[in-house]
């Protein structure tokens, strides 16, 4: 069961980070590698930055969930590994429902994309209508932590900490789904600059097409999780 957890995990964060508000807002990234507005190294920061902040949120969501676990005199393993099936079969739900969402999302991180400026940087402006620098951090990083708060991934994170036997196993799925998410928003961003910057915007339906894929894989591990709960 521990090694089909660990699996589970970095599953996880691979099937999350492929949910069409991450994917919309990375094909916006990518699509301005295409027109030359940014470089190369520079959209493979943002787009780290942006699984970075996502990563932090989950994080502390599992963190909290860790600590609320080792404060109870309770083994609430049995429990949880029956909740993460279900929460399973939900994201895949809620990711092939947010199809209908695709268009709305790309016109949202287009406009936010626009205003983007000061290599990224989180600013106000002053009077003068002039920049100011209010972190080093770039703004991916912070609305990556925002779409971590909004998003299914949290409770799904808790759930399978919850279900882990120990301290040891439990941090190695924190560490799993943050690698997941890392690595599959920074290589797809890649991949889409290069050879499909514009294919999400122009070729919607395939989009769909393979989000509802992945919605259907997430429902499929959440069903042999069940299986395997009560075999």
């Amino acid at each position: 069961m521990i090694g089909f957890l660990f699996t589970d995990s970095l599953l996880l964060g691979i099937q999350h980070s492929f949910e069409p508000d991450h994917m919309a807002a990375v094909s916006v990234l990518a699509s301005e590698k295409a027109n030359n507005r940014i470089g190369l190294s520079k959209l493979i920061w943002r787009s780290s930055q942006w699984a970075l902040g996502h990563s932090v949120t989950l994080i502390l969501f599992s963190c909290l969930a860790l600590l609320v676990k080792s404060a109870l005199p309770l083994d609430l393993s049995a429990y949880a590994e029956m909740t993460v099936g279900p929460v399973m079969i939900w994201l895949g739900i809620s990711a092939i429902r947010r199809n209908h969402q695709l268009k709305k999302m790309m016109a949202a991180h287009k406009v936010i994309a626009e205003h983007e400026h000061l290599n990224n940087a989180l600013h106000i402006h002053g009077r003068q209508g002039e920049e100011i620098a209010m972190n080093p951090l770039s703004r991916s990083f912070w609305v990556g932590m925002l779409h971590g708060l909004a998003g299914t991934g949290g409770a799904c994170a808790v759930a399978l900490i919850m279900a882990a036997s120990n301290t040891t196993t439990a941090i190695g799925i924190i560490v799993l789904q943050s690698v997941g998410i890392v690595v599959a928003m920074t290589t797809y961003s890649c991949v889409l600059a290069f050879s499909v910057s514009r294919f999400i915007e122009r070729n919607q339906i395939a989009f769909k097409s393979l989000n509802a894929i992945v919605g259907l894989f997430s429902i499929g591990v959440g069903c042999l999780w069940i299986y395997n709960s009560f075999a």
